[in-house]
């Protein structure tokens, strides 16, 4: 008897075929509902690739990684022990249709059939959006990461948009009218152009979603191009002028001091809030890095602690500041940037009744915690390059870094000059 697993295509994703040839004149393939991406094929064994495992892992990626790979094989060999064991207790008297008919009723192949058949064609937005948490909330392995909590809080306050413009909006009814309307509804509640546009992606993609579920859908959405037009002002940043500033003010209040020192550690370090405000001295490898997942993408990175992040350290005996709130750190760090008379005005969004107006305001208003991230990227790009950045952003391309990057051409120019100068010297004369 021999039963095997193998792939009949030599890219890209592939269905696991099982194969039982118990002689020259019967040879059985069945598509089994398993996929994987050829090149995690072990061809020789017919399972997942086990070289592909970490040894002792420690980052949660890895374990992850690990156990996908693990709970994979168990089903691919549950697989071949079904199939034997039907074979078994028929005394391997069988015919292909009758084995064909074992493993498409074990594995709920003909139920799959059926189901595609029967889908409702009147579901709504809301339902639509919720089976699209509920699957990607799952990971799946070469398909999709799970979703993060802070991106189902995104999916939801969209859901909720769409719900008090028409609480029974049907999928089939999202189409260039409805765009029209949703736009229309945020324009009047005064939503900035690139917060509409970033939704309309996210239901463009809820409308994709629809389709490979076979629900019925407009063949307007498929078409949906987006387009912002490029700002005409630059996010406030804080120059190691203004970060030297602050440094230097004697703060009497605690909670102002311990804000502050978060302030510095996030302009030098470039880190997100989230994961910023949660740092602790266990995190710290070798005394000159930082060693963390991040919160938002799951991914690991290793920060360098440059001379002011390990002074406030120093302070603090070797403790990074004591932690508080997103909320708190946002309030706080303006007050520390008022008391540092960051008064120039200058263009910018603040939040006015839970929306952002644009206007002229004094820097110190416009301050929030992603100032850090925006600082370090764009006060260090000239001197670390784009790779130098990334190893403490964790971005990985260089698009993003562009887009945290604040200079003018002139200022960049200016800049990168500046960090040569003593080699541009040497080479001239």
């Amino acid at each position: 008897m021999s039963i095997t697993l193998l792939l009949r295509k030599k890219v890209g994703e592939a269905s696991v075929y099982v194969r039982y040839k118990p002689s020259r004149d019967f040879d059985f393939f069945w598509a089994s509902p398993f996929t994987i991406e050829v090149d995690k094929w072990d061809s020789k064994n017919g399972t997942y690739n086990t070289s592909l495992k970490k040894k002792k892992p420690t980052q949660a990626p890895d374990k992850i990684q690990n156990k996908s790979i693990d709970e994979f094989n168990i089903k691919l060999n549950e697989l071949k022990n079904s199939l034997t064991s039907f074979l078994i207790s028929n005394n391997y008297h069988v015919t292909k249709p009758q084995i064909k008919k074992f493993l498409d009723q074990k594995y709920g192949k003909n139920q799959k059939k059926s189901e595609k058949k029967i889908v409702s064609h009147s579901i709504t937005m809301s339902e639509l959006i919720e089976d699209y948490i509920k699957e990607k909330s799952v990971f799946a392995l070469g398909k999709h990461k799970e979703l993060t909590t802070a991106s189902i809080k995104k999916i939801r306050v969209i859901k909720n948009k769409l719900e008090k413009i028409n609480s029974k909006l049907l999928v089939a009814d999202v189409n260039d009218s409805f765009r029209n309307k949703f736009t229309d509804w945020c324009t009047k509640n005064r939503y900035a152009p690139t917060t509409v546009v970033k939704e309309l992606k996210f239901i463009k993609t809820f409308i994709k979603f629809a389709k490979s579920k076979k629900h019925k859908t407009s063949d307007d959405v498929p078409s949906w191009t987006f387009y912002v037009e490029s700002k005409n002002y630059k996010d406030p940043i804080l120059s190691f002028k203004e970060i030297q500033k602050i440094r230097s003010l004697n703060l009497e209040l605690d909670y102002l001091d311990n804000a502050r020192d978060w302030l510095i550690i996030g302009c030098y370090m470039g880190l997100r809030v989230s994961d910023l405000l949660n740092l602790k001295k266990s995190d710290i490898t070798e005394d000159h890095f930082i060693s963390l997942i991040q919160k938002k993408t799951n991914d690991p990175v290793t920060a360098i602690l440059l001379d002011p992040v390990k002074e406030i350290l120093n302070k603090r005996d070797g403790e990074f500041p004591r932690k508080i709130s997103d909320q708190r750190f946002n309030d706080y760090i303006k007050v520390v940037c008022k008391i540092a008379e960051l008064d120039e005005k200058i263009f910018g969004g603040k939040m006015v009744d839970k929306r952002k107006v644009f206007d002229y305001y004094e820097k110190w208003e416009l301050i929030t915690s992603h100032i850090c991230r925006r600082s370090y990227v764009t006060n260090f790009r000239p001197f670390l390059g784009d790779e130098g950045i990334m190893v403490n952003t964790g971005h990985k391309t260089s698009t993003m870094v562009e887009h945290y990057d604040q200079n003018t051409m002139l200022e960049r120019a200016r800049k990168i000059r500046l960090s040569f100068a003593d080699r541009l010297e040497s080479i001239l004369t």
